[in-house]
C-alpha cells in the first residue's frame, strides 16, 4: 500500500505537467447514464442558516461556494457539479433559482418542493430506461444510449467517449476556472473504469488545488472512480496525517470539511462492494462512535455508511442512535443509515423516537420507518398514522405522511386520504405526494380503488386555487400515470400565474409521457422570466426525449447570459436525451476559452453525464430519503454538489 501511495504521489506530479491518458480501454463498454429527472423545484437555501455569506450553502445566488462574498439578492443558490452543475449550490435538487416563498409565520423549508427536489430522481429515472437495448452503428461501435424507432436519437458510443469526451475532461482538469476543474474531477471519476490507476492519480492531483471546493470534489471523484486503492488516500486525508497533508501539498491541518468529503468518498468506493480486507464499514462506524471526532465528521461517516448498506454493524449504529447523550445531528443521520441498511429489528427504537424531544431525531425516525416498515405491521401503521396527524413537529408529520405512502398499507392510505381532504395546505401537499408514491409503487389492491383515488385527486386539482397545491397535485397525478389529467395540465401551463408551478406541471406532463405537450413546453424554455420555469421545462423536454430540443439546449449552454439554474437544466437535459450530436458541441464549449466560465463548467458536467459508467449516478443516492433539515456545514455543502 505504501508503494501505491508513493506511486500516486509521483504520478500526480507528472500528470501536472502533461501526459497521455487513453481513456476507458478494453474489458467492456462503459455505460451511459441517461438520468430522467434532475432539479425539478425551486432552489433552496440552507434551513440552518437562511442568510449565509459565502460558504456555498443555499441562499447564495450567482456566487461560487465559499467565496465569502455577500449574497446576491436573487435568493437562490449556485448549482452543483456531478448532477448538472459546478460546485456550489443548494442543498438538494434545486439547481439554484429562487428562495422558497413561505407565507408569513410558516417555515418555507418545509414546503413539499424541498422533499421532491431531493427525491425526484428515483421516480424520474425510473420513468425511462437508463439504457436501451444495444444497437450497432455504421462504424461497428455500440450505441450506449441506443437509437429510437426512427433513428433520430443517436446514443453516445464507447468510441466517442474514448476519443472525444475523456480528452476534453482531462483538459478541463487544468481549466483556469475552479468550478470547471471541480466538475472535471467528478466527471473523470464517473467515466473512467474503476481499475484505472492513471485516472486515480489525475484526480488525486487536484487534492493540491488552491480551491477547497476543488479539493472536496477530488475526494468525491476518487470515490466515484471506485478503485480500492483510493481508500488509503482518503483515509490519510481524513486522518490528517503527514501523508495526507502531502497529498494536499501543505503542512497545515486539513480542513474539517475536506476531511468529511474524504469520508463520503470512502462510502462511494464501498458502495461498489470492495474487498472486506479494507474493513470500510468498521472504519466508518469507528468514526461515528468516536466522541472526540467533530460533529461534521461523524455525520459524514454516517452518510458514507448509508451508501455501503452493510448490515453487519447495525447493532453498533443502533447503540449510537439510542444514546440520547449523542449529538442529535449524529443521531439523526445514524437513524437514516438504519433505514437505508434495512435494519428492520430497529423498528422499536425508531417508533419510540417518533416522539423524541429533538425534532431532527423524530424526523429521521419517520423517514427511516418508511424504508423498513412492513404494511403488515399493524402497530407500526397505527403509530405512523398517529404521527402523521399529531406528531411532535411539522417535519415529523410531513415525513410520516410520505412514509405511509412508501410502506403501502391500505390502512395508511386511509390516513393519506383523510389528510388530503381535511388537512392544512401543507398536509394536503404532502398527502398528495404520498398518494402518488403509493400508486407509483403499485401498492393499490385493485385498479378500481386506484381509479377512485386518482379521480379524487384530479377533481381537487381542477378546483384548487393555490399554485403550490396545483403543482403538488399535478406531480402526484403524474406519478399515478393518470393520463386523463393531461389536458387540464396543458391548459394550465399558461393559465396559472406561478411560473414555478408552470414548471412543475411540465414535469408532471413528462411523467405522463404526454408527447402532445412538447410544443408548449418548448415555449416555456424559450420564454424569458423566472429561471425555475425554464429550468423545469428543460428537464421535462429531456424526460420526453424531444430530439428537436437538442439544438435549443446546446444554444442555452453557449449563451453567456444564461443563469446557473438554466445552464444546469440544459446540461442535465442533454444527458437525459443522450444525443451523440451534442458531444462535439459540448467538447468545443468545454475546451474553448471563447465561452464563459460557467458555460465551460456546465459543458464538462454534461460530458460526465453522457459518459457515466453507472446506470444510476452514485451521488444521487446520498440525498434519497435524507433528513435535509439536519444539516451540518459539511453536509450542506455536500448536498450542493450532488
Amino acid at each position: 500500500m505504501k508503494c501505491l501511495l508513493s506511486l500516486v504521489l509521483m504520478a500526480s506530479v507528472a500528470f501536472a505537467h502533461g501526459g497521455v491518458y487513453v481513456g476507458p480501454a478494453g474489458g467492456g463498454t462503459p455505460g451511459v447514464s441517461v438520468p430522467v429527472g434532475g432539479g425539478t423545484g425551486p432552489g433552496q437555501p440552507n434551513p440552518n442558516n437562511p442568510n449565509p455569506v459565502g460558504g456555498g450553502v443555499g441562499g447564495v445566488t450567482g456566487l461560487p461556494a465559499g467565496t465569502g462574498q455577500t449574497p446576491n439578492t436573487g435568493g437562490g443558490a449556485p448549482v452543483r457539479p456531478g448532477v448538472g452543475s459546478p460546485v456550489g449550490g443548494v442543498g438538494g435538487r434545486g439547481f439554484g433559482g429562487t428562495t422558497p416563498r413561505g407565507k408569513k409565520g410558516k417555515n418555507p423549508y418545509l414546503d413539499w418542493s424541498w422533499w421532491w427536489d431531493l427525491n425526484d430522481d428515483r421516480f424520474l429515472l425510473l420513468k425511462k430506461k437508463i439504457r436501451t437495448e444495444e444497437s450497432r452503428s455504421r462504424d461497428g461501435d455500440t450505441f450506449l444510449g441506443g437509437i429510437d424507432s426512427e433513428g433520430d436519437i443517436a446514443g453516445v458510443t464507447a468510441k466517442k467517449i474514448r476519443e472525444s469526451i475523456v480528452p476534453a475532461i482531462i483538459l478541463a482538469l487544468k481549466d483556469s476556472y475552479y468550478d470547471t476543474r471541480a466538475a472535471a474531477a467528478i466527471a473523470l471519476g464517473k467515466i473512467a473504469p474503476s481499475n484505472d490507476l492513471e485516472a486515480l492519480a489525475r484526480i488525486a492531483d487536484l487534492l493540491k488545488d488552491n480551491s477547497k471546493q476543488v479539493r472536496e470534489a477530488a475526494c468525491l471523484g476518487i470515490g466515484l472512480l471506485g478503485n480500492p486503492e483510493g481508500v488509503q488516500i482518503l483515509r490519510e486525508v481524513y486522518a490528517n496525517t503527514g501523508v495526507g497533508k502531502k497529498f494536499l501539498g501543505r503542512s497545515n491541518d486539513i480542513l474539517t470539511r475536506t476531511r468529511s468529503f474524504a469520508l463520503v468518498g470512502m462510502g462511494l468506493i464501498g458502495s461498489r462492494g470492495v474487498s472486506d480486507e479494507l474493513k470500510l464499514p468498521e472504519y466508518l462506524v469507528g468514526v461515528v462512535k468516536n466522541k472526540q471526532a467533530t460533529k461534521d465528521n461523524r455525520v459524514a461517516a454516517a452518510v458514507a455508511l448509508q451508501l455501503i448498506k452493510d448490515t453487519g454493524f447495525s447493532s453498533q449504529l443502533q447503540e449510537v442512535f439510542d444514546d440520547t447523550a449523542t449529538d442529535p445531528y449524529v443521531r439523526a443521520h445514524v437513524g437514516i443509515a438504519l433505514g437505508k441498511v434495512k435494519a428492520w429489528y430497529t423498528n422499536r427504537s425508531l417508533l419510540k423516537s417518533l416522539s423524541d424531544k429533538n425534532s431532527h431525531v423524530s424526523r429521521s425516525a419517520a423517514i427511516a420507518l418508511g424504508m423498513i416498515g412492513s404494511p403488515k405491521d399493524k402497530k407500526l401503521i397505527t403509530t405512523m398514522r398517529r404521527a402523521a396527524s399529531s406528531g411532535p413537529n411539522r417535519g415529523t408529520r410531513n415525513f410520516s405522511l410520505i412514509s405511509l405512502g412508501e410502506i403501502g398499507s391500505p390502512e395508511g392510505m386511509k390516513s393519506l386520504v383523510d389528510r388530503f381532504t381535511k388537512g392544512t395546505e401543507m398536509d394536503k401537499s404532502f398527502a398528495a405526494l404520498a398518494i402518488g408514491i403509493y400508486g407509483f409503487n403499485n401498492k393499490f389492491e385493485d385498479l378500481e380503488n386506484k381509479r377512485f383515488i386518482s379521480d379524487l385527486l384530479h377533481k381537487e386539482y381542477i378546483k384548487v386555487k393555490s399554485p403550490s397545491l396545483k403543482g403538488a397535485y399535478g406531480i402526484s397525478l403524474g406519478l399515478l400515470k393518470y393520463e386523463e389529467a393531461a389536458e387540464d395540465m396543458r391548459k394550465d401551463l399558461d393559465k396559472v400565474h406561478s411560473q414555478i408551478t408552470q414548471g412543475h406541471l411540465a414535469i408532471a406532463l413528462a411523467l405522463l409521457d404526454n408527447q402532445d405537450s412538447i410544443p408548449a413546453i418548448r415555449e416555456l424554455v424559450k420564454r424569458k422570466g423566472e429561471p425555475d420555469r425554464r429550468k423545469l421545462a428543460s428537464m421535462a423536454l429531456g424526460m420526453l426525449r424531444d430530439k428537436n430540443a437538442v439544438n435549443l439546449l446546446k444554444d442555452v449552454i453557449k449563451e453567456s447570459s444564461s443563469s446557473k439554474a438554466i445552464l444546469a437544466a440544459a446540461t442535465v437535459s442533454l444527458g437525459h436525451i443522450g444525443d451523440r450530436s451534442a458531444v462535439d458541441t459540448l467538447v468545443d464549449i468545454a475546451t474553448g476559452n471563447k465561452y464563459a466560465d460557467l458555460s465551460r463548467a456546465f459543458a464538462v458536467v454534461a460530458l460526465g453525464y453522457l459518459g457515466d459508467k453507472d446506470d444510476i449516478p452514485l451521488l444521487s443516492k446520498i440525498h434519497y430519503n435524507s433528513n435535509y433539515l439536519a444539516q451540518t456545514e459539511s453536509l450542506a455543502e455536500l448536498l450542493t454538489i450532488l
